[in-house]
């Protein structure tokens, strides 16, 4: 057994991954796993696949642990910890008291609010989800109060910390129904069980059945219509780098004992990289300049020091990087702007499940990270 396999099992990076970060994630075979992603994008089927992404707040978990029994329902910190609430005042509690210690008495009360708020959404959901239903879903709030009309369009910015905002013209059929509604949200998976992981969920297409109420919208997944055009040439490029270079990537990547974080190592950068728009300068250079400044340990710097001597791959796995990166943005730059009945401004980007059957290394996301970072 390689070492790398006794580390493999802990989860790499999100339930949903950034395509270039299948590289170093996975090494050469997360990189044809990559190309394979957007082949298939190119296809009708392929294209059509592909979801919006959303940046929502709060995050809603619900459903029945049986038929005809009570509604369960949660926020994303009591679902991670497996803590089922089947009425208001347990959810409640659960966020003013039990989900971590506040820093300071404004937080507490402001976690108080919150949790008051939170809260009091379980009866809207508890009528729109059918007595016979089995399971749970997830979604994204979108708006928790009726948003405002502006100049004949619905705007509202879920989430606090970034500057995505949503547009729904006032009198199509969506904005009419967000007339009369004091909630949206938008649907992602299905899970089978409570408190499973986000990695484990099971996409869903189709929330009409929990949309039958006036007052709370639960809008589906809005999908790309647009077709998609992807530069085989620059596919061909990968794959023949990959082919010149896989074999030394792959070995760097399998890392030595005490050196398990590897992977993680690499993806921290590539975020905190991104996160100062500087994604440009991606390289080996850069990187051990920023490894030298990181909370990595002296020894763990020397054994990846000593790793990029050996193999000698680290040019290699940030040229993959960005080489899949470029592909992706033109992707991007295709089917953003695409205004349907409801469209994205500083849009977070897009995503798609991965077909088990065919991918190996989960779903993925399509996030201009260029131009959007998280908060």
């Amino acid at each position: 057994m390689r070492y790398s396999d006794l580390v493999e099992t802990k989860q790499l990076g999100r339930a949903f991954n950034h395509l270039e970060d299948l590289v170093f994630f996975y090494g050469s075979a997360g990189t044809i796993e990559a190309l394979e992603h957007l082949k298939d994008m190119a296809s009708e089927s392929g294209s059509s696949s592909i979801r919006m992404k959303w940046d929502g707040n709060p995050q809603i978990y619900w459903g029945r642990e049986r038929a005809g029994g009570p509604l369960i329902f949660a926020g994303h910190n009591q679902w991670s910890r497996g803590v089922m609430s089947d009425n208001p005042e347990g959810v409640a509690d659960f966020i003013a008291n039990k989900s971590g210690k506040p820093k300071t008495p404004q937080e507490q009360e402001q976690r108080k609010e919150f949790a008051n708020k939170f809260a009091s959404l379980y009866p809207y959901f508890d009528a729109a989800t059918p007595k016979d239903f089995v399971g749970y879903v997830y979604a994204d709030g979108l708006f928790l109060e009726p948003p405002q009309n502006k100049n004949g369009v619905y705007t509202f910015c879920p989430n606090p910390r970034s500057e995505t905002c949503y547009h729904v013209k006032v009198d199509s059929d969506l904005g009419r129904r967000i007339g009369q509604a004091d909630i949206m949200v938008v649907g992602h998976a299905y899970f089978p069980k409570f408190g499973m992981k986000d990695s484990e969920q099971e996409p869903m297409t189709d929330f009409s059945r929990f949309d039958g109420s006036s007052k709370i919208i639960v809008m589906g997944p809005v999908y790309n219509s647009k077709e998609v055009d992807v530069n085989t040439g620059a596919i061909d490029k990968v794959e023949n780098f990959v082919t010149k270079h896989g074999r030394t990537i792959d070995q760097f990547l399998e890392g030595v004992p005490g050196l398990g974080d590897l992977k993680n190592i690499i993806y921290t950068y590539v975020n905190q990289t991104a996160k100062n728009k500087q994604l440009n300068n991606l390289s080996q250079q850069h990187f051990f300049q920023w490894l030298a400044q990181s909370k990595v340990s002296a020894n763990k710097q020397a054994k990846i020091d000593q790793l990029d001597q050996q193999y000698k791959a680290l040019p290699a796995i940030f040229e993959l990087v960005k080489m899949i990166q470029v592909m992706k943005d033109e992707v991007i730059d295709q089917i953003e702007g695409e205004q349907g009945e409801i469209w994205d401004t500083n849009g977070e980007g897009r995503v798609r499940y991965a077909d088990p059957t065919s991918k190996q290394f989960g779903n993925v996301k399509l996030v201009p990270r260029k131009r959007w970072t998280p908060a």
